[in-house]
């Protein structure tokens, strides 16, 4: 029995185009799996040696083209620069009761002098900081949470 032309040419362009088609995948498996990045990159003496060693370049591999090109240009953001306002961030005051409580706990640990007045003033200011200092915590004069922890309140 003979195959007849017409199945025979189907099956003929069904295998050509499967060919293609796996032709198409291994480029492109080849051309993922050849990312600059991947190889090995050239090591660079380190400033502290005075021997001098050569540098390997890596090898460019022969007939493989990658899709991507290497831009040198700097990357810059795509929206426009807006100059950035100065933003103060987190409480700006301290409420009456709160300064007078604190300054209170600095008086019974011996650092504010005078009487507790409610006010953040340069003198309850510089009680935290000689605090602050004392307790080996970052001396900024505000009250932060480890000064005010330590303090009890």
């Amino acid at each position: 029995m003979k195959p007849r032309p017409r199945l025979q040419e189907f099956l003929l362009k069904k295998l050509n185009f499967t060919l293609i088609c796996l032709a198409v995948v291994y480029s492109f498996r080849l051309a993922l799996f050849s990312i600059p990045a991947l190889h090995a990159a050239p090591k660079t003496p380190s400033p502290s040696s005075k021997s001098s060693r050569t540098v390997s370049k890596p090898v460019k591999q022969s007939g493989l083209k990658s899709s991507k090109k290497i831009s040198t240009r700097k990357k810059t953001a795509s929206r426009s620069k807006k100059p950035r306002r100065n933003v103060i961030r987190g409480q700006r005051t301290i409420e009456s009761a709160r300064v007078l409580e604190i300054q209170n706990a600095l008086a019974a640990a011996g650092y504010y002098k005078q009487d507790p007045n409610g006010q953040w003033d340069d003198s309850t200011t510089k009680a935290m900081s000689a605090y602050q200092q004392a307790n080996g915590f970052r001396t900024t004069g505000k009250p932060d949470a480890l000064s005010l922890k330590k303090l009890g309140i």
